[in-house]
Formats: structure tokens, sequence, C-alpha cells
């Protein structure tokens, strides 16, 4: 009889510590979920691709209690990189583990052409690429794929102290939902940055517009004045453009303002902020550029615009410019609001401009 009851009384906390285990097992997987879900509400609630950088290599890293995360991402064009950029979003200082790739070829080595969520041990041999910042603790990892229409847009990585979190035979539920759900949040943030970038960007040259150059125009003052560094404006025109509309056609005429826009570009700093004002004339922002350097830029410029072929069907086109320079240090009285100075080294540029327009054209000018 005793042996009976000792069998029933076995039974009953194997039972009991069975239901125990099913509780915790199902308490964890609630606290995971609620977890999972509010990473999902941060990423749906972003309104741009910046803010979403920040949700997934801060919020995601706090939230689960990683040790490291990174995101990688597929920017063949430097696009992604160059919207980042015009919102002044400093991401190789604030966030060095996120990377972009020019191809695909690593990213698709990674999964092995398979896009599901990748769970292991870390290996540094393979994985050490994956984090700027050192890696030594990080014992497992979880490989996220970022799709989009079955074409790879990148990975969210995951790495964890702990050898058995991120183990081959852990379940992949969540972490396949929330590959999904950032893929989507990626997608639709930089489209949304793309369209506000579009109403702020010249169609024809692919340069910002006269409405972004005004916005930023009063921003950078007010940095430069912060800083007490100097601030530099260039006006640019394109000499006898009306000549090549009314030769060649009109055709032509947009031929010469892309291939200018593109040579004044590439002669700038990423810093730099350059826009189409109105017609043939460009407009050049030098941030933490003195008199000086700001004559040495503006000759470079006009020396490549001179030096450039532009083929126009049978034609060679000879394009020069003239360019007018004037800075800030003149302007920035401390009585002066920021659109104030911004008008009065607007208004100075464009008159250095016709000083030598006056002088000849393709020549720079400085006003005095």
């Amino acid at each position: 009889m005793k042996r009976k009851k000792s069998k029933a009384q076995q039974k009953h906390r194997n039972l009991n510590n069975y239901y125990n285990r099913l509780m915790q097992h199902a308490w964890q997987n609630e606290n995971i979920l609620s977890r999972f879900q509010q990473i999902e509400l941060c990423l749906m609630r972003c309104e741009s691709f910046a803010e979403l950088i920040k949700v997934l290599l801060n919020e995601c890293k706090t939230q689960f209690e990683l040790e490291q995360v990174a995101l990688i991402l597929l920017d063949p064009h430097h696009e992604i990189q160059q919207q980042l950029h015009n919102y002044k979003f400093n991401y190789q200082n604030n966030f060095p583990n996120l990377f972009f790739h020019t191809n695909n070829q690593k990213l698709l080595q990674l999964f092995q052409n398979d896009l599901s969520p990748q769970l292991g041990p870390y290996n540094a041999a393979l994985h050490a690429d994956l984090f700027k910042q050192p890696a030594s603790t990080v014992y497992s990892i979880a490989l996220l794929p970022l799709t989009h229409d079955d074409q790879i847009l990148g990975t969210f990585i995951l790495g964890d102290s702990t050898p058995e979190r991120f183990s081959e035979q852990s379940a992949t539920d969540f972490l396949q939902h929330l590959s999904a759900v950032i893929s989507i949040s990626i997608n639709m943030t930089i489209s949304r940055d793309r369209l506000k970038h579009n109403s702020l960007n010249d169609a024809l040259t692919g340069i910002n517009n006269r409405r972004f150059f005004d916005q930023r125009l009063s921003e950078e003052i007010s940095r430069c004045k912060r800083l007490q560094i100097p601030i530099s404006c260039l006006f640019i025109d394109v000499d006898n453009f009306k000549h090549f509309n009314d030769t060649y056609g009109h055709a032509s005429g947009d031929l010469v303002l892309k291939q200018v826009a593109g040579i004044i570009r590439n002669e700038l700093r990423l810093s730099d902020i350059v826009g189409r004002y109105g017609g043939e004339e460009f407009a050049i922002l030098l941030p933490d550029t003195d008199h000086r350097t700001a004559v040495e830029i503006a000759e470079r410029i006009r020396v490549s615009i001179q030096k450039h072929r532009y083929k126009f069907d049978k034609h060679m086109l000879q394009v020069t410019v003239s360019i007018g320079i004037a800075d800030s240090q003149k302007f920035a009285d401390e009585n002066r609001t920021l659109n104030e100075i911004g008008n009065i080294l607007i208004a100075a540029a464009d008159k250095a401009l016709y000083k030598a327009k006056n002088a000849g054209r393709n020549c720079i000018a400085i006003n005095e």
C-alpha cells in the first residue's frame, strides 16, 4: 500500500514539475513575444530611416539584452548613404556597426542561398567582419535575412554572450517574423525619405534644388556661427547658356546642365551643399571653409568645367562658367539674425558673380 502511495506521489510530483516547466516556458514565450511586439511597434512608428537605425541598433540591443547588434545593407549606388548624409546623420561615428555593401555576394555567402534566419556559434573566421566593435564576448549569433520580392536587401545580426541562446536547434519563428517586419520597415522609411528628398531635388541635374538650399542655409550659418568656423558661398553661372539652346536646341542645354552639375558635385566634399538655384545658376555652401580655400575650390571647379568635353550629337560644345565668391566673416554680426546673414551672403556672392561676368566671363571674382 505504501509503495502504491509512493508511486502516486512521485507521479504527482512529476506532473507538477512538468506543469511548472510548461508554465515557465509559456511565461518565457509571453515575455519574448512582448519584447518583439514592443520593438515592432517602435519600428512601425519610425518616420525616417535614421530613426529606424536608432531603433535597430540601440533599442533592440537593450530590449533583447544582447551583447552586439549590427546591420548590413545593400547599397550599390550609395543612395542610402547619401540620403543619410542629406539629413546630417553621422552614422560612421554614432553607429559603427552599420555597414553598406555595394554587391550582394558576401550577403549571399552568409546565408548560403538559404534566405532564412541562420543561428549558431560565433566563428571569428566567418563573423569577425560583421562587427566593427570587438566581439570577444559574443558566443552565439543570429543572422536575419532582410529581403524584398525574394531579393536580399541586407542582414540584421544579433550577437549574444551565451553559447546556447542562438543554437542551431533554437526555434526561429519569432526571428523570422521580426526579419519580415524589419524588411518592410526599411523599405517604407527609405521610400518615404526618397519622396521627401525628391521634393527637395532638381529632377534634371539630380542635385538639390533652391528650396533645399534655402532650408540648409540658415542651419549651416547657425552651426558655423556656434562653432566659430567660417562658411563660404559660391555662385556659378554657365556662360552664354542661351547660345546652346538657340543653336542646338534645348536638349543640348539639358546635357550641359547635367554634366556641369556632375562636375561640381565631384569637386566637393560630402559636407558641402550644392543646389541648382535657377536656370543655369548653381549655388554652393562651403562650411568650415575660409576665403582662401573657397577661391581654390572655385578655381578648381572652373578649370574642370572648361576642360571637360561636352559631346552633343556630332558637336563638341565649349562650356565655361563664371563664379562669384563670398564668405560670412564680414557679415556675421551678432546683432543680425541668421536669415539676414544668409541673405547678405547670397547677395554678396551674386554681386561677385556679376563682377566675374563683367570681367569677360570664364573667371572667378571675390566680393570685396
